[in-house]
């Protein structure tokens, strides 16, 4: 037996667990937070057999960290200090959010 722990954002828990329980795991959900992703986390508690443990993960990173959120960059300005324009489309960038943090006991 193997325990996955696995630390993901919020807005990927409803998928990731839907997919995981299709596939015949059972979750034990902990709202959670922390510095992984200085947001809100859920941290997924899944218990299984050694031979099933990377078919969990292969679902984790399929469903888990695909989302693309803007992030917005100081734009320097000439007549005053650097402020955050997010009313023009730039400076802002699209950030591929990380995979899940995994750990396998």
């Amino acid at each position: 037996m193997k325990l996955i722990i696995a630390i993901l954002h919020q807005e990927d828990e409803p998928l990731a667990v839907e997919d995981l329980n299709k596939k015949g795991f059972f979750v034990t959900k902990l709202a959670t937070t922390g510095g992984f992703f200085k947001n809100h986390n859920v941290t997924l508690l899944i218990g299984t057999q050694d031979h099933l443990v990377s078919d969990a993960i292969t679902i984790l990173h399929k469903d888990a960290g695909k989302r693309q959120e803007p992030r917005y960059y100081p734009q320097p300005s000439a007549s005053g200090p650097t402020v955050l324009r997010r009313h023009l489309p730039f400076p802002w960038k699209r950030k591929q959010e990380t995979a899940p943090f995994l750990f396998l006991i």
